[in-house]
């Protein structure tokens, strides 16, 4: 399986399901604003990581997508409910959550230099709802569902924009604690170790 991914962008969720899965990929890193690699733009139109190219021939993109076909090549590692449980729409609910409502409707417009200032107040004002209903799930849950799953990979990846985004995590107590606690998980702890250089060299 092949990678498309830039360095601490969504594409992190794929590298900390794909650890958890136990399955080898090869990882090809995407430069924005440089030339594309070879296969990208075919596999991901938009340009969006993560994308990836399997050696079957499936080829996929946008996060949810992605993140679905590597739990479900890993039924055993429990990154997703099974294809007809209701906690599989749970998960589906909950990736949708994160890809909608957290990562487009507040981080994106935070994340480039492209946005007016308008837009930028207008993304750091809808972060109180959507993060106080994380906060609310997480306050009595480990997870997002009952174990870790690749919805807690993408919310990691997502909340590890923080910062940069000028967003104060500490203003939800629950949401900062839970980062801070999934961030040693092995995983999670190679995949950020695995990429830092690279975000620090981009």
């Amino acid at each position: 399986m092949i990678v498309y991914f830039v360095p601490f962008a969504c594409s992190l969720a794929a590298r900390i399901a794909l650890d958890e899965a136990g399955i080898e990929a090869e990882f090809i890193q995407v430069v924005p604003g440089q030339p594309a690699p070879d296969g990208f733009s075919g596999a991901s139109p938009m340009g969006y990581v993560p994308a990836i190219r399997t050696a079957h021939g499936t080829v996929l993109s946008e996060g949810p997508a992605v993140l679905q076909y590597i739990a479900d090549l890993a039924p055993g590692s429990g990154l997703a409910p099974a294809p007809d449980s209701p906690d599989r729409y749970r998960l589906q609910l909950w990736l949708n959550f994160i890809s909608s409502e957290v990562h487009k409707a507040v981080f994106a417009p935070l994340m480039t230099n492209a946005s007016p200032n308008g837009a930028r107040i207008w993304a750091q004002s809808l972060a109180d709802q959507r993060f106080n209903v994380l906060s609310g799930r997480l306050e009595t849950h480990d997870h997002l569902l009952d174990a870790f799953s690749v919805a807690d990979a993408y919310l990691l990846a997502v909340l590890n924009w923080c910062e940069y985004a000028g967003i104060d995590l500490a203003a939800w107590p629950v949401l900062h604690a839970w980062r801070t606690r999934l961030r040693t998980r092995p995983s999670v702890a190679r995949a950020m170790a695995t990429e830092m250089p690279l975000r620090k060299a981009a």
